[in-house]
């Protein structure tokens, strides 16, 4: 049987055979495309078949119970519904259910004329959870760029703590340069995420002690690309994925991967560079010492014009010199990041 596109199709699993056709047969009666198996097994194989829209089930089962096979559900489809049937000696298991995500319940005997009022109330919350989900994408967004962070953190913590502090470095240049809230937060996730792509490289050279080969150098010059394309792959991310690509660039055209050259390297990449430099020289790293806070300045500096934008270089150093970076430490800055991201304007 062909299923109309507007009917939607449930799955009731019920060990009580008698008690599970009687289901079927009352949801067919209303119009909707009905699955029945008489067991937990016997439901798990037929939503990996099937598109199905919402889960009956009844709660005591032998061998896989109705939480179980929720749980199961959730691991492959985390939008589809499930409603547990229990009797009232099963109540005790309903708190246990709710809590790891089962949408609701039916007491035994169930009035079948309140079917369609239980399937549908659950149907139009989870369609108004997915139409929030979309209002809110910047949130959700937001979340899933946490967990690609914890990622790193996990394969290398020096990465991670060394990519939060530069997006303190970065907050402070988005307040000396005035720039509006969705720039701002362009700017703190291309921060963020700017080393991403260390994500894909081995820890034979992200953790070398020593000075790495041509090979591995190579490699590890490809760090920009790789993060580039995984942030590539969100559509809202694609000014992020470009600033990333480019954090590498020189001013002077000798930089890497593109060899872009002064003004045709992305603003906030040119800005990145800066920050990222200096970060990286104030930190101990295996293979060096850290330097002292002026001595990385003025390292800065002799580098303005070849390396860096000399201008943001005028901005950067004049800010630490006056101790800007601390105000955004200490949380004294006037202007607080946004707590969701616009992607609205470019930055020149």
């Amino acid at each position: 049987m062909n299923i109309n596109s507007d009917q939607k199709a449930v799955l009731v699993v019920e060990d009580d055979i008698a008690y599970g056709q009687m289901l079927r047969d009352a949801l067919e009666r209303l119009h909707y495309q009905v699955y029945l198996s008489f067991s937990a097994t016997g439901g798990l194989d037929l939503i990996k078949q099937h598109r199905i829209d919402i889960v009956l089930s009844d709660v005591d089962m032998p061998g896989i119970t109705g939480i179980d096979l929720a749980r199961r559900i959730f691991k492959m489809f985390l939008d589809v519904p499930v409603v547990l049937i229990t009797g009232l000696n099963d109540l005790s298991l309903v708190k246990e259910a709710l809590e790891i995500g089962v949408s609701d319940y039916i007491v035994k005997p169930i009035k079948l004329d309140e079917l369609p009022i239980v399937i549908e109330r659950n149907l139009q919350r989870k369609q108004i959870e997915k139409q929030h989900m979309q209002e809110n994408k910047g949130e959700t967004l937001f979340k899933a760029l946490k967990a690609l962070m914890r990622a790193l953190d996990a394969k290398d913590p020096y990465t991670y703590g060394h990519s939060q502090r530069v997006v303190k470095l970065a907050m402070m240049m988005a307040n000396e340069l005035e720039l509006p809230e969705d720039q701002r937060y362009t700017l703190r996730l291309a921060a963020a995420m700017h080393d991403i792509g260390k994500i894909g490289m081995p820890d034979s050279i992200l953790k070398k002690a020593d000075s790495l080969g041509d090979i591995e150098l190579r490699r590890a010059k490809d760090h920009p690309i790789i993060g580039s394309e995984i942030l590539g792959e969100i559509e809202e991310l694609s000014e992020v994925a470009s600033i990333v690509r480019h954090h590498h660039e020189r001013f002077d055209g000798k930089g890497y991967p593109d060899g872009l050259k002064g003004h045709a390297i992305p603003y906030f990449s040119r800005l990145l560079a800066i920050i990222d430099a200096y970060e990286a020289l104030v930190s101990n790293r295996v293979y060096r010492k850290a330097v002292e806070r002026e001595d990385a300045l003025r390292e800065i500096e002799a580098n303005a014009g070849s390396q860096f934008d000399p201008e943001l270089v005028e901005v950067f150093t004049r800010a630490m010199r006056e101790g800007k970076d601390q105000e955004v430490e200490n949380g004294k800055t006037s202007r607080e990041l946004p707590e969701m991201p616009t992607f609205v304007n470019k930055t020149g």
